[in-house]
């Protein structure tokens, strides 16, 4: 049943690998079967990894190039909860924002822009500390040290150096009502708390 296709496999390969010599040869019986290999696949192109930005990061470098094709339509269509943000505006007061992301990473991708909408809206955007990171969740600067970065997005609060809460990959609730509950001291346990 194999014999007649694997033959004619055979003979393609040999038609189509003949040199240009006009010289013929007289067939030879095959004194085997003759079992034909799987053809080859083609080697797929390399895929290009998308740039990967790593250490201390200016927002402006995720509003444009390729990064803005994701950053931007997120922070378009997110909307944001006006009723709780007017809570968090005077909660935020001296405290220290933290973000770590990846530029490679999809929760990152739909997180950041939705977070940096929420402090364009009380005026703290300006004041985020944001750090890239790459897949092992490093920098080439060792920024992520202390710090106990396993996921990212991390966002952490911090006042007068202690840490108050952070949030890790995705919201619990919502980011502003996460938010509300670290600033105020409430209970709250980030998506991957032990």
């Amino acid at each position: 049943m194999y014999k007649l296709p694997l033959i004619a496999l055979a003979l393609c390969a040999l038609v189509s690998c003949k040199s240009k010599s006009t010289a013929t040869a007289t067939p030879k019986a095959p004194e085997a079967p003759v079992v034909a290999e799987a053809p080859e696949k083609p080697e797929a192109p390399a895929v290009q990894q998308p740039q990967m930005l790593t250490g201390k990061t200016e927002r402006q470098e995720l509003q444009t190039g390729t990064f803005g094709e994701w950053f931007n339509p997120f922070y378009a269509s997110y909307r944001v909860d006006e009723d709780l943000v007017k809570e968090l505006k005077p909660l935020l007061k001296d405290v220290d924002i933290t973000l770590f992301m990846g530029t490679w990473c999809g929760d990152s991708k739909r997180e950041t822009p939705r977070i940096y909408k929420i402090f364009d809206a009380v005026d703290k955007s300006d004041e985020i500390k944001l750090i890239t990171v790459d897949r092992s969740k490093s920098t080439p600067q060792g920024l992520e040290e202390g710090k106990d970065i396993k996921r990212v997005p991390t966002l952490i609060f911090s006042k007068d150096g202690k840490e108050l809460g952070r949030i890790v990959e995705y919201p619990i609730d919502s980011l502003e009502a996460d938010m509300l509950k670290i600033l105020k001291g409430e209970p709250y346990q980030h998506a991957y708390a032990d």
